[in-house]
């Protein structure tokens, strides 16, 4: 068994290395051709761009680099006679595939624990050094509101996790009741730390000799606590999340009523839709003949490659319509995903 733990392994993973590194190495020279006038006039920062472009790539190409290195795998393996000399070995069919479908889903959960990573936020460290020449971009004008305040803020720089003149305004039944001001602020544990603080509290009722404004000033004062970095970013636009940032954005905005639908669809991608390919190689493994005596495998192979990426374009269109608000996330995401997966271990359970 070992003997053919070591065979399969090596076949698949052959292949699965030389599809996978070949389109990337393709998407990566086509966007480098395409954008080499806009690259920035910094030998570092354009290969942070080729790096995070590697990595940004490998979100789409890992799960269809793993069905396509099945097909090659046991197209080789028909043409030199191999594959059927198993079964005259007395290997049951989902013996054969057993191996390389485990190693998928190894890769597959290997990539879903980098997404728990900044390797989750790779595609905007790209956007960001070919659009602004810089690893980050600096977000300003930031408005919005987090509990019982709202919070403005002039400019936030994401690589020091520094805000620069905060205001936060503090409301109670539709009534300010104070203000607070801090020409900076830095994320320390969960919760932001203004420097030089000045707290102004209003009184409850405006009276004539009445009390007046309560004004304290503080050296560190914390506030918004739970609002981390990234969120401040999400409330700027619709970046990457990180799994980890996505389910702690979920749980704020969803405590502030914020719709969280798009959310979710990035949570949904970033953990269930890798998963579609090891299950994808399941249920075409059973189709592919186990001679080649009979049969075209060049047409065999080409039949194998269109359905993969139809399927695989297929989810992906549907994951658009979820982002996009046209289908919620669990029809546009976990159904089909779940569909697929259902119906390939019915087809392995079949073959037992």
């Amino acid at each position: 068994m070992s003997i053919f733990f070591r065979f399969i392994s090596g076949v698949y993973l052959k292949s699965f290395f030389i599809v996978f590194l070949g389109l990337v190495a393709f998407y990566v020279g086509t966007d480098l051709l395409l954008n080499f006038k806009d690259l920035p006039n910094s030998a570092n920062l354009t290969l942070l761009y080729v790096v995070f472009l590697t990595f940004s790539a490998s979100s789409y190409l890992l799960p269809i680099s793993l069905v396509f290195a099945l097909i090659l795998a046991l197209i080789t393996m028909i043409r030199s006679n191999e594959f059927v000399s198993l079964y005259a070995l007395g290997l049951s069919k989902n013996l054969v595939i057993l191996y390389p479908f485990l190693w998928a889903l190894f890769f597959c959960f290997v990539f879903v624990g980098l997404n728990f990573t900044p390797f989750a936020y790779a595609s905007d460290y790209q956007r960001n050094i070919i659009k602004n020449s810089v690893l980050s971009k600096q977000s300003s004008d930031i408005f919005f509101k987090y509990d019982d305040n709202f919070v403005f803020i002039q400019n936030y720089e994401p690589l020091q996790n520094k805000i620069e003149n905060i205001k936060i305004f503090s409301f109670k039944d539709t009534n300010i009741t104070g203000l607070t001001e801090a020409n900076e602020a830095l994320f320390k544990e969960d919760i932001w730390s203004l420097q030089k603080a000045l707290q102004t509290n209003f009184p409850k009722e405006f009276r004539l000799l009445g009390a007046g404004l309560e004004i304290k000033e503080f050296s560190e004062l914390e506030a918004l606590k739970g609002f981390s970095p990234k969120l401040v970013e999400g409330v700027v636009s619709t970046n990457s999340y990180s799994i980890l940032d996505a389910l702690n954005a979920i749980l704020v905005f969803k405590e502030q009523g914020i719709d969280t639908s798009n959310l979710k669809t990035k949570l949904y991608m970033l953990i269930f839709m890798p998963f579609f390919a090891p299950f994808l190689m399941l249920g075409i493994y059973y189709f592919f003949p186990v001679i080649s005596r009979f049969f075209n495998l060049a047409f065999v192979s080409f039949v194998f490659f269109i359905v993969t990426l139809l399927i695989w374009g297929a989810l992906f269109l549907l994951a658009r319509f979820s982002e996009n608000g046209v289908l919620p996330s669990e029809l546009g995401i976990l159904l089909p995903v779940g569909a697929l997966i259902l119906i390939s271990l019915l087809i392995f359970y079949k073959h037992r």
